[in-house]
């Protein structure tokens, strides 16, 4: 529709029925937003349709702060996108906006979401236009800066209008803090912070305890949707169910915030899977697999080593070792790493040794030249990053590992997240002391392979063999 239902100046003066009238793309086809609103996004919007008026009119907001909760899929970012398009295209003065989130890639959901509604309604898109990173409007002199946690840095901005997306993903907890005092230089603005539930003792939920009491008082608009959106299918929850952790299911699709600091791996799966007192003897049928996790100076390194026996779907844990950085802001030995692969190798020989060769590359080079069969695995791959994080998340939730209670490497892997990608996923965890869980990655790195060789099939669906986790003799 090249001109809008009604006149821009009913639009202008009615942001509801600027939102009711907008036409949202779909994988069904094209629909009007009213009639498909749910009652949670008609909640939302309810309190802040008044915020937009005053700001865009130069007018103190009535209430200024809002928090969005709600659970995947459940329409934040269509409903950000929407609310930022009438604001820049019907203010009566020029909108400074930003719009930040923990990535790139989380930081462009918005930029998409814009992208199609333009698609969807040309007659708006001949108001607002996306450049790069900003989406715009010419006629206002209004513009919206889309930022990510890992790149930004913007400490003198002053924006009317401040979106934190996807809070519960965003690490950079001095980035955050940045955008809120830049929102708080301005006393007419808004802000909203959106976000899945995330993680219970963190600063997010810090934040959103003081919204959740705001709320109260009528400080800030307090919104919360702990349920599977209308349009979310019963098929795809039970898949969600299967595959991922209970943790991770509950706090995806039930609003439910972890009160562990990991939702990769259920705990309860962890110590069902600790079936060894110790270490197992070596064995002649055995074949084994290491995974190499190098840190120098901030982040420990570790080698971990897995056996099987072909044919036989249990994956035995080995061995963990760890070497963490000398006193005083040393660093590793990473000699010492060295000599440890090596001594194994030599006492029992290694089938396959994973490693990221952004860390390990010349390591890995002596190792190869004393026999070691040392096999790249780069993390930038996002299908090695993928690989890593569905197979770890199986062999745990089908109790096909054996462990022995080695207790660092179960407080490593209790800390895993796993982050959803465009890509799929991706396994992370917050450092603390006892390092960056480095010894879980090690595991990580070396169970798809050893995976292959119980027999489990190919770590990836796929036309072309994947020879980076198979044995080459």
């Amino acid at each position: 529709m090249n001109r809008p239902p009604r006149p821009l100046a009913t639009y202008a003066a009615d942001p509801q029925a600027f939102l009711d009238d907008l036409v949202l793309p779909s994988s069904k086809g094209e629909a009007r937003f009213g009639d498909i609103m749910a009652d949670f996004q008609r909640a939302r919007f309810a309190d802040l349709v008044p915020d937009l008026l005053a700001v865009a009119r130069n007018e103190k907001p009535p209430i200024g702060k809002h928090w969005w909760e709600a659970t995947k899929g459940a329409s934040k970012d269509t409903d950000l996108a929407a609310t930022v398009c009438w604001l820049l295209a019907f203010a009566r003065r020029p909108i400074y906006g930003q719009a930040g989130a923990a990535d790139t890639g989380q930081a462009g959901e918005i930029h998409k979401a814009t992208f199609g509604l333009l698609h969807a309604n040309p007659w708006l898109a001949s108001r607002v236009r996306l450049i790069r990173n900003e989406i715009r409007c010419d006629a206002t002199g209004s513009r919206l800066e889309i930022e990510s946690a890992d790149t930004a840095g913007s400490h003198g901005a002053r924006p009317d209008f401040l979106v934190i997306n996807e809070m519960h993903a965003i690490r950079k907890r001095e980035t955050a803090e940045n955008w809120a005092d830049n929102a708080d230089k301005i006393d007419w603005g808004i802000r909203v912070l959106a976000t899945n539930a995330g993680f219970k003792n963190t600063w997010q939920w810090k934040w959103r305890e003081i919204a959740r009491k705001g709320g109260e008082t009528g400080d800030w608009a307090f919104h919360k949707w702990a349920e599977p959106s209308p349009w979310t299918s019963k098929k795809k929850l039970a898949e969600s169910k299967l595959r991922n952790s209970a943790t991770r299911y509950n706090r995806l699709w039930r609003g439910v915030w972890a009160s562990s600091s990991g939702d990769a791996l259920d705990e309860a799966d962890i110590v069902a899977c600790v079936t060894m007192t110790g270490p197992p003897e070596p064995r002649l049928d055995w074949l084994y697999f290491g995974g190499l996790d190098l840190g120098v100076k901030h982040d420990h390194s570790a080698f971990v080593v897995l056996a099987v026996r072909p044919g036989d779907p249990t994956i035995h844990l080995v061995g963990c070792w760890s070497w963490t950085p000398a006193m005083g802001g040393g660093q590793v030995d990473l000699s010492a790493v060295r000599d440890g692969v090596r001594r194994f190798h030599e006492a029992h020989g290694l089938a396959w040794c994973g490693f990221d060769p952004s860390q390990a590359q010349l390591m890995a080079q002596d190792l190869g030249k004393s026999g070691v069969p040392m096999q790249e695995v780069p993390f930038q791959s996002t299908k090695n990053l993928n690989t890593m994080a569905r197979e770890l998340m199986q062999a745990f939730k089908n109790h096909c590992v054996s462990l022995y209670p080695d207790q660092l490497l179960l407080s490593d892997l209790k800390r895993l997240t796993i982050e959803d990608k465009s890509y799929g996923h991706r396994l992370t965890a917050i450092a603390d002391a006892t390092g960056h869980a480095d010894r879980a990655t090690a595991f990580a790195i070396a169970l798809p392979a050893a995976m292959v060789a119980a027999g489990e099939g190919p770590p990836e669906e796929t036309e072309e063999p994947d020879a980076t986790y198979r044995v080459v003799a």
